[in-house]
């Protein structure tokens, strides 16, 4: 959620004493893996968007390259790829991704590497106004242009000269990204009871954010939160950490008759992320709670150095697993988690 925006704004604010300190260290670059998805970026229309949105694709390939690193930096470990290489043969299952909001798509490499090297196509984008370093509040609060944007890659799919199969699509999504994969499912939200939620959960940070950036929420466009933002070739959904839980209508959810997995990270996911009663709802839903985990296990891996600067920035520390399974390991759980459901619903 905004949590990660208040973060990345505030590491500019530190920029200049890391330079004093003459921190140039980068992150430890580990070995390749065996094997590596193929990645390609490109763009493509969105009607509901002023112009072209970036679509970065992951995809089995059989090459025997060197991969190069996606997503290093100082602060965060990156994920092996190998860029523009020959896609293998195919056809493979869609899966479409979306990111949190202030986060991107290459930040959740690690379980895309699983869902390629399982036999998948991966396709998402950042999406514009609520990625990193392009975050917006009046933008935020508009939740339906990021199921658009999703059915905007399954419309790309199938004109690209990959080998994916429309017939087997799914969606898969983190935090305001889980919203955005089950809306893109059939879920829908009203406007009363968002307002509803935040009034009677106080200060919580997606309220908050929204609120204190001059978002006035009896302003939302009523008739577009409220539509149904369903894709018809979507077979399968994953929802990690779903925001907007709370305001998702009972007989949307009762009409979802697809497969779907629910994940909430720790037992005491915030109220606004708390997906128990949602999935409850669902005919066809698996629900799990990954044990010792918390909201931003799911995010990349953070380097020593992202620890400290990132802890620095914010008492939200996104790097921070003080307490918690190390992130690598919980990495490993949740992708033998979700890659075999995912797997078996588009089988």
């Amino acid at each position: 959620m905004k949590w990660v925006f208040r973060i990345l704004a505030g590491l500019a604010l530190i920029a200049a004493l890391v330079v004093i300190a003459g921190v140039t260290l980068d992150t430890k670059v580990r070995p390749a893996p065996e094997t590596a998805p193929g990645y390609r970026m490109t763009s493509t229309p969105a009607s509901h968007r002023a112009q072209d949105i970036p679509v970065h694709v992951w995809y089995p390939t059989d090459t025997d390259a060197a991969p190069t690193l996606l997503g290093q930096n100082a602060l965060f470990y990156g994920h092996y790829v190998h860029v523009d290489a020959p896609a293998a043969t195919g056809p493979f299952p869609i899966v479409v991704l979306s990111h949190g909001s202030g986060g991107n798509a290459p930040q959740m490499g690690w379980l895309i590497h699983e869902l390629v090297t399982s036999g998948m196509i991966v396709v998402a984008t950042n999406h514009p106004g609520t990625t990193s370093r392009d975050s917006d509040p009046f933008q935020t609060i508009r939740i339906w242009e990021r199921p658009a944007d999703l059915t905007a890659l399954l419309d790309w799919t199938e004109t690209s000269d990959l080998p994916a199969d429309p017939d087997r699509a799914g969606v898969l999504g983190f935090s305001l990204g889980g919203h955005s994969a089950l809306a893109l499912a059939g879920s829908r939200v009203t406007k009363a009871a968002f307002i509803d939620y935040c009034a009677t959960h106080d200060g919580m940070p997606d309220c908050t954010w929204m609120q204190e950036g001059g978002v006035d929420f009896t302003t939302i466009d009523q008739p577009r939160y409220e539509a149904d933002h369903s894709d018809p070739r979507v077979r399968a959904a994953v929802a990690i950490d779903p925001a907007l839980s709370l305001a998702t209508t009972e007989d949307s959810l009762a009409a979802m008759d697809l497969p779907l997995l629910v994940v909430n990270l720790g037992q005491n996911a915030p109220a606004a992320m708390r997906a128990d009663t949602l999935a409850a709802a669902l005919p066809r839903a698996s629900y799990h709670v990954e044990p010792e985990t918390w909201h931003f296990t799911f995010l990349a891996e953070c380097s020593p150095l992202g620890r400290i600067i990132i802890g620095l920035a914010s008492p939200d520390n996104i790097c921070s697993d003080a307490g918690l399974r190390p992130r690598a390991e919980a990495h490993k759980t949740l992708a033998a988690r979700i890659v075999p459901f995912l797997s078996d619903a588009l089988r």
